[in-house]
């Protein structure tokens, strides 16, 4: 990036090409509304296309996919999780965003931008297109008013303001111009000042941002809110109308009419419904469904495709969460005799039939084969365990259970969702050596408000991985204390501070890098969490109907990119029902598919 001034689109001549009416809409089995009729428009007849999208796509038809617990706020910045992250992206758009196989900016509600040579001021220029779906142009007010918002600390956006508590409010240079200055240098000013969205001033000016959870009226991307059933479904419209259109990289993508998140927390009866055909596409992230359970009649005749898709999706972590807050778990060594007592070879073996890797870092693909040379891979040995709880000063009493200064060691797992055999194992495992341990099961609404009020011992953390990686929001101290932070152990060190004030001023990607490795050593000596394992592919289940892209999902994301990128095939579906009507086999699909440049 230089500082010179980018412009993807202001300067190139225009091609008028006519979307609309015309466009090969189609209708799918399951039409949950009418057919999406777009509006004309004029698409930019040169720039960038994006080479993920496939020039087959068409508009139309329905996409019904797992949606998993149903949230307690479809409002991103009020609750981050994937389903209300996946839903809020496709109703409001940044100003840029991130190229889908390169690490580039590539605009979306802005045209052009310019950065200062200091690199802390960035002049964006919202697309002169861009409207809100009541057809009010998007302003750079709306910007403005996105970091009133977003710094209001009456609003329960705490995790959003630990990047944007480093710019200064936004100037209005013009009504299509913004200009936001950052105060102090970090690598990632440029990416945070892009990621600013557009809310709408002018419809939610008045309304309390912390009650705005379930309806948006007023929108400027892709898709609408159709319907929301608490505790059911959302589903999502195509906007007609979405100015986006113009726009080459969007063209081939955003195909289906309607999607719909149907909410089921059990994940064998999500399989079952898979089965019946109520959903279209279906992730397995249970190991044993994937082994045991998918050879399926269906799936033998290949109407149903599974396949394991690899591609570059940065790795992220999962593990048991340490609310190191609690008195309890402020000793390094109670931590890691946890970790002793956690027997991920058996669960591995036995329960997840070999799928994962065991995990050693928290940033694991930062290694050759995703294992940090200088961390000890914790293997379960009860006798190290008790050992280090005894150094610890926790000794067993005439019951049984360990206990110091009178006081007994109790420990309760907060879970959401349903029983799984690997939370009874380890708790058997704790209560042989005097640890009172118990599962504490609540819906996904109080675990989430529970984890932000920091009220749990030990909660289970499945946290996805960045291409642009930052670890502040989820390491510093200052957050530790925050409510609904990232920083869900409550780490405080002093040695991470340090080298995560390094790492803001080093542009150097690679030694970025290094100065990570560094912080995943200290994190692994101070043990915040009891690391788990992790996953180096997506495994997928989904009915022969549909087109994909060539790599079916594209370069770094899981399941959420065949939103974009997938289209209804009513060729192919119509093979699949007659296939289903004879009784007979599809020509098979690769069961394997690997991500190529």
């Amino acid at each position: 990036m230089t500082s010179t001034q980018v412009s993807r689109v202001c300067l190139i001549p225009v091609l008028v090409v006519l979307l609309g009416a015309c466009s090969r809409n189609t209708v799918s089995p399951r039409q949950v509304g009418p057919p999406v009729v777009d509006t004309p428009v004029t698409v930019e007849s040169s720039g960038e296309s994006d080479p993920i999208a496939n020039p087959a796509a068409v508009h139309g038809g329905t996409f019904i996919t797992w949606g998993g617990e149903f949230p307690k706020s479809l409002n991103m910045w009020l609750d981050y999780n994937s389903f209300s992250n996946q839903i809020t992206g496709l109703l409001f758009e940044p100003l840029v965003g991130i190229h889908p196989v390169k690490d580039e900016p590539v605009g979306d509600l802005a045209e052009s931008w310019q950065i200062s040579p200091d690199k802390k001021t960035y002049t964006f220029k919202i697309h002169p297109s861009a409207k809100w779906s009541d057809g009010q142009p998007v302003t750079a007010e709306d910007v403005q008013f996105y970091y009133d918002v977003i710094m209001n600390p009456k609003n329960l956006t705490s995790l959003f303001r630990v990047d944007m508590s480093r710019f200064n409010r936004p100037e209005i240079i013009d009504a299509k111009t913004v200009r936001i200055t950052a105060r102090e240098a970090h690598w990632k000013n440029f990416w945070t000042a892009a990621g600013f969205v557009a809310l709408p001033k002018h419809a939610w000016k008045n309304l309390d941002f912390n009650q705005i959870n379930f309806e948006f009226p007023v929108v400027n991307g892709p898709y609408r809110i159709y319907e929301v059933k608490t505790n059911r479904s959302v589903i999502l419209q195509r906007r007609d109308d979405w100015w986006g259109r113009e726009r080459r990289i969007n063209q081939y993508k955003y195909n289906f009419d309607y999607l719909v998140f149907r909410s089921m927390e059990e994940r064998n009866k999500a399989l079952e419904t898979l089965k019946r055909g109520d959903f279209d596409v279906y992730p397995v992230y249970t190991a044993r469904i994937w082994a045991q359970q998918t050879d399926f009649p269906q799936v033998q005749k290949n109407w149903v495709v599974r396949q394991n898709i690899y591609n570059q999706e940065p790795k992220g972590f999962q593990g048991f969460a340490l609310n190191m807050r609690r008195p309890v778990f402020q000793e390094v060594r109670v931590r890691e005799a946890l970790a002793h007592l956690l027997n991920r070879e058996l669960m591995l073996e036995k329960l997840m039939f070999n799928e994962y890797f065991l995990l050693n870092s928290y940033y694991p693909d930062l290694y050759p084969n995703n294992r940090n040379p200088n961390a000890p891979l914790q293997a379960y040995d009860p006798e190290k365990a008790r050992q280090l709880l005894k150094d610890a000063g926790w000794k067993v009493n005439d019951a049984g259970i360990l206990a110091k200064n009178g006081k007994p060691f109790e420990l309760v797992i907060l879970h959401h969702g349903e029983d799984l055999p690997h939370l009874n194992i380890y708790l058997e495992d704790l209560k042989a050596v005097g640890i009172q341990a118990r599962i504490e099961t609540v819906s996904q609404a109080s675990f989430t408000k529970r984890v932000d009020e920091h009220d749990f011992d030990l909660v289970w953390m499945n946290w996805e991985g960045s291409r642009l990686r930052d670890p502040e929001t989820m390491w510093d101290s200052k957050t530790a204390n925050e409510i609904a932070t990232q920083n869900i152990s409550g780490v405080k060190d002093s040695e991470i501070d340090r080298l995560i004030e390094a790492q803001k001023l080093e542009m150097d990607l690679s030694k970025r890098n290094e100065i990570l490795r560094k912080i995943d050593n200290r994190l692994t000596q101070i043990m915040p969490y009891v690391l788990l394992w992790q996953a180096d592919h997506t495994r997928l289940l989904y009915w022969n109907r549909f087109g994909t892209p060539r790599t079916v999902l594209d370069k770094f994301d899981r399941e959420d990119s065949a939103t974009p990128y997938w289209w209804f095939d009513k060729q192919k579906s119509d093979a699949l029902d007659a296939a289903m009507k004879a009784n007979s086999p599809l020509p098979p699909e690769p069961k394997e598919i690997h991500y190529s440049e």
